[in-house]
């Protein structure tokens, strides 16, 4: 397989994702997906991917994005069984650890640079780093592309998209969350890196399961922010 040819593709992919998994308080948020989702659906890697595709684009055609948007937050935002958005809260359970600064180090030796003005999470957030692969491989910067989704990417992606398939909240972005796993799985040979092993029986805390343990925390470190902002 000739990996240069796919290399434009992945870059979209990358960015779609990306973009689906990133907050934003502009009404634009989501303009392009449905172009996106067109071209994806266009140089499909998996064949098995199409009902997907058909599913997200009916569900733009019929409801332009607020249905999308309305999802994001109940999957997200809310107070209630919110996912965690960062490598560092998925790996380790809690803000700014070492996937925090594997993604500095890496975007130090890189151009780019976060524009904190429009983008609100930090740098190990999921949708952040699924934009910088998009940006390292549409700009040839392959060295960075396959640390970053060595080192970040790959050791905490599976868990992130089983929470997000698995929530109940989840519809549009279960089939979303189907379309990354099978896209992972493709970086995985393009990268030459296997999955990590899963532990069976992770317990952290009081005898929960590491997922849940994850949604707690998140929940508590939201309740805690609010407070401190004087909201009731």
């Amino acid at each position: 397989m000739n990996l240069e040819e796919f290399k434009l593709a992945r870059s979209l992919y990358y960015q779609c994702l990306g973009e689906f998994f990133t907050f934003s308080f502009s009404q634009e948020r989501f303009k392009n997906v449905k172009n996106y989702l067109s071209l994806m659906k266009e140089c499909l890697f998996d064949e098995s991917l199409a009902e997907n595709f058909d599913t997200l684009l009916e569900s733009l055609e019929e409801n332009s994005t607020q249905t999308l948007a309305k999802e994001y937050e109940l999957l997200f935002l809310s107070l209630k069984n919110a996912i965690p958005t960062t490598f560092s809260y998925i790996e380790e359970g809690f803000e700014n650890s070492k996937a925090l600064l594997c993604v500095r180090q890496i975007l130090a030796r890189s151009k780019i640079r976060r524009n904190e003005t429009l983008f609100k999470e930090s740098e190990d957030s999921v949708g952040f780093c699924f934009l910088l692969m998009s940006e390292f491989l549409r700009t040839d910067e392959l060295k960075l592309a396959k640390e970053l989704f060595e080192n970040v990417i790959n050791k905490g992606i599976d868990e992130f998209l089983e929470l997000v398939f698995t929530h109940t909240d989840s519809k549009l972005y279960k089939e979303i969350s189907s379309i990354a796993m099978k896209f992972i799985e493709f970086e995985r040979f393009c990268f030459e890196l296997n999955k990590p092993l899963k532990t069976n029986a992770k317990k952290v805390q009081n005898d929960l399961s590491r997922s849940e343990f994850l949604r707690r925390e998140a929940n508590k470190q939201r309740r805690n922010r609010e407070k401190s902002q004087g909201i009731s």
